[in-house]
């Protein structure tokens, strides 16, 4: 009676093209069976050289460390998604600042940012405009020095009066006539919720107002 091997109930359970796929596959043990076939049937008056044999060794053993270095690139990957994957969830309630000129007011609550200077200015003007593009706040933050700086508005408009609640555009001016110029906005944001892609791709921060953030939309954590 013959014997049933493992390879032969492996072969009987892969999918015909895994089959040819695993005939088609050359590794360690079916490279050193074929080169001791080789040796074994060599001319005897014209046997293989040893630069040939210690090439074709030197060769095997390039692919093999190919295949050990992709294999450790894919674990480091998997490294990285994990490690990014907890530190995306201890975001989860924080605030965050993120480049965007547009921020959402509620009925109590307070708009907090901050502005970039590439160097010191005067004459900072802080605007504040509606969906509708009119102007509801207009500030004279003075003169700042080169860097990063907080800015506030507690939702009150040029007439004194709350603004309703929505979402209003803030742009940061410095310089006056040819020299003005926009100053990059950075609106405070909480984070609450965050989504894993399933393929194991970028993972995103949802804010409470609805945007969705990726870490490199992320400037500073508060």
């Amino acid at each position: 009676m013959p014997t049933i091997t493992n390879t032969a109930l492996e072969s009987l359970t892969l999918a015909p093209e895994q089959q040819a796929q695993k005939k088609n596959e050359l590794g360690q043990d079916e490279f050193l069976e074929l080169m001791l076939t080789q040796l074994r049937y060599q001319d005897p008056f014209k046997p293989m050289e040893n630069g040939e044999f210690i090439a074709q060794m030197a060769q095997f053993s390039t692919v093999s460390g190919i295949d050990e270095m992709q294999k450790s690139m894919e674990a480091l990957s998997t490294s990285l998604i994990s490690n990014q994957a907890l530190e995306a969830s201890s975001l989860v309630g924080r605030n965050v600042l993120t480049p965007s000129n547009t921020a959402n007011l509620g009925e109590t609550d307070t708009v907090e940012g901050a502005f970039e200077l590439p160097a010191s200015a005067g004459q900072i003007t802080m605007t504040v405009f509606d969906q509708s593009g009119n102007l509801v706040r207009s500030t004279d933050l003075g003169t700042q020095s080169a860097g990063r700086h907080n800015f506030s508005w507690d939702g009150e408009s040029n007439e004194g009066s709350r603004a309703p609640a929505g979402e209003y555009t803030i742009k940061i001016e410095y310089g006056s006539g040819e020299n003005a110029a926009a100053a990059e906005v950075l609106i405070q944001k909480k984070i609450a919720s965050v989504n894993f892609a399933t393929n194991g791709g970028q993972i995103s921060l949802n804010t409470v107002d609805g945007q969705s953030l990726s870490f490199s939309d992320i400037r500073q954590i508060q």
